[in-house]
């Protein structure tokens, strides 16, 4: 066969201009489409070779967290620190966590104490036991403390004034209503004397 039959021959199979990819060709808009790579032949990331083949780091003397660990190391991996480099940031990391507990701790005082001066506000705007009934208030609530066998001292005392839940309207409120009942009684105090300008969690739930 001459070069000219199998020229013509090529052009009555193929057809003018066609490339011989046939109807999925035609499918996809005449354009050859590549297949999507295969993700087990990628290329692992590049490791540095100063990385260990195990990092072994310590916080504070201690050995770190295997969860901290494992989100750490293929950072450090990265950057390709040896074992001994990567410990030198340890102390930084030291710091910086000793300082977010130092301001969360300092955080919840300060909401704490926000939260006492709050409610000691409460009680005293009270109509029914603040106001002008303030020190009556005090002196019942704190007999009425009296009455239930929390004396001066008493830990339970103590736990009122340390967690300022002795500044809470309600807690005054239901220590002066047993106050009240116990005055009808003619139950008396097991501790006297004017209470002075002593502040209120003193004078109603003093510790010595």
């Amino acid at each position: 066969m001459t070069e000219e039959a199998t020229n013509l021959a090529d052009t009555v199979i193929l057809g003018p201009g066609d490339t011989g990819a046939g109807p999925a060709a035609e499918m996809l808009g005449g354009q050859d489409v590549a297949p999507a790579p295969d993700p087990a032949l990628a290329p692992a990331p590049a490791v540095r070779a100063g990385a260990p083949e195990r990092y072994e780091l310590a916080l504070g003397g201690m050995a770190m967290d295997a969860g901290l660990m494992a989100e750490a190391e293929p950072v450090l991996r990265e950057l390709g620190l040896s074992n001994d480099e990567a410990g030198r940031f340890m102390p930084l990391a030291q710091s910086l966590i000793d300082r977010t507990a130092d301001r969360t701790l300092q955080d919840l005082i300060d909401a704490g104490a926000q939260q006492r001066r709050e409610w000691l506000d409460a009680y005293r705007a009270d109509p029914e036991i603040g106001g002008a009934r303030t020190r009556e208030t005090e002196h019942l609530a704190a007999r009425g403390l009296d009455a239930l066998g929390f004396t001066a001292g008493h830990p339970f005392r103590a736990a009122l004034s340390d967690s300022g839940f002795g500044n809470h309207p309600d807690m005054i409120r239901a220590f002066r209503k047993i106050g009240e009942l116990v005055s009808e009684d003619g139950f008396a105090r097991s501790t006297g004397g004017p209470a002075g300008s002593m502040p209120i969690e003193k004078r109603l739930y003093p510790n010595d």
